[in-house]
């Protein structure tokens, strides 16, 4: 009967242990699959964030790619107007210059003309006292004979010749401009090739040869550097206007 009791409590531990021990393993079970189961949906979380960052990551180097071409836009843009700027500037001082509203120098030459001495005129020579003095006309001569030789500007002392400007004789005087009065000698600053300036006045029909001929001064010496300052006045037009549209 003690025994009988004993088996009986014996196989009640037994029992009792072989459920702890069940439920021991259940717990480990469901622990684990709830660890996987974070572990994957963390994955899958970190997965997602990934993607929206790729997402994100593609439309900022979208954006930069239209940015850029703005960009390009905009440089190429300002890149035209510094060249339209520095093409108009370059015309705008091509203007001046042709103007004569520019300080001007480069090689060229320097002629001097002046009156035949009086002491060098011999009662014998049957010419008026006029031919041995330096009228507009001779100015204009010499002025005319330095452009058709090339000369890119010209000065009479120190007064800058202009298409427009005027030489003519008033009283002992010349007028030079539009009212710069002087008196011999007459000191001609001219820029251009210094050699094709000097030897066009050796032509034969050069008014060096006239002027010379009547004793007047004249001399001619080449420079390196010739300085002509820019002129000093209004250039005003009343009746001359553009044409209209260029033609």
């Amino acid at each position: 009967m003690k025994i009988r009791k004993d088996l009986l409590i014996l196989s009640f531990m037994t029992m009792l242990l072989s459920f702890f021990i069940v439920k021991c393993f259940d717990n480990q079970r469901i622990g684990y699959d709830i660890g996987v189961t974070t572990s994957v949906r963390k994955i899958q979380e970190l997965i997602s964030q990934l993607k929206s960052l790729q997402e994100a990551n593609s439309q900022l180097k979208e954006e930069l790619k239209q940015k850029e071409v703005v960009l390009n836009k905009y440089e190429e843009e300002a890149t035209g107007r510094i060249y339209r700027g520095e093409e108009i500037r370059a015309q705008l001082e091509q203007a001046r210059i042709l103007a004569g509203l520019t300080d001007l120098e480069g090689p060229g030459v320097e002629i001097i003309l002046n009156d035949r001495k009086r002491d060098t005129i011999m009662p014998s020579e049957l010419y008026s006292i006029s031919d041995f003095i330096v009228h507009d006309i001779d100015l204009l001569e010499v002025v005319n004979e330095l452009k058709a030789a090339g000369a890119e500007a010209i000065a009479i002392n120190g007064t800058r010749i202009l298409a427009t400007s005027r030489i003519s004789c008033g009283g002992p005087t010349i007028t030079v401009g539009a009212d710069q009065r002087f008196t011999p000698p007459f000191i001609i600053h001219a820029i251009g090739d210094p050699d094709a300036l000097a030897s066009y006045f050796k032509r034969p029909d050069s008014v060096y040869h006239v002027l010379t001929f009547y004793g007047l001064e004249f001399s001619i010496k080449k420079l390196d550097n010739v300085k002509i300052p820019r002129y000093y006045g209004d250039v005003n037009f009343n009746y001359a206007r553009p044409v209209e549209g260029g033609e």
